[in-house]
């Protein structure tokens, strides 16, 4: 979708935000022109706020912001939070909940719930080699280097070890 956020430097932060389904295309669209709006008259500290943002997997939305050394306000990040709690009303779907979790299959995001992980690992359906999207990420070098990696590199692993063991 928009690839804006590859110009912005590795210290920029990300917020990734995780559907609990997939968007469709007149979702997106809607997503588009409310984070479009909210970015436009996005503030920290009086100042506005260089952000983009990007569609990916048609599952999340991938917030970018340009700090240029400067942090941002509480307010400016509640005021994210608060668009993405409106958008889960508007779209009667999940957007905060951190129990949905995902992982790749024929470049597509697989939309799972975070004790699943168990279940598809002893069942074979995912395995060390699975790649999984690392949600907890915080900057763009994260986002460009760790957001995608294999169950075995991931945080994800230890949702699995226990039965492995």
């Amino acid at each position: 979708m928009n690839n804006n956020y590859i110009q912005y430097p590795d210290n920029a932060k990300v917020w990734i935000y995780q559907s609990d389904r997939h968007f469709n295309e007149d979702e997106k669209k809607h997503i588009q022109i409310r984070i479009d709006d909210f970015i436009d008259t996005w503030e920290s500290h009086g100042n506005m706020v260089k952000g983009t943002f990007t569609i990916l997997y048609d599952a999340f939305v991938v917030l970018f912001v340009d700090k240029q050394g400067d942090t941002m306000c509480g307010r400016a990040q509640d005021a994210s939070v608060k668009l993405m709690k409106e958008l889960e009303q508007e779209l009667e779907l999940s957007l905060l909940d951190r129990m949905n979790q995902s992982y790749k299959e024929d470049e597509k995001a697989v939309l799972v719930k975070l004790n699943d992980f168990e279940t598809l690992y002893n069942d074979n359906k995912i395995n060390d080699e699975t790649i999984v999207f690392n949600n907890t990420i915080t900057t763009k070098k994260e986002f460009d280097t760790t957001w995608e990696l294999p169950l075995k590199n991931s945080w994800h692993k230890q949702l699995v070890n226990v039965v492995s063991q």
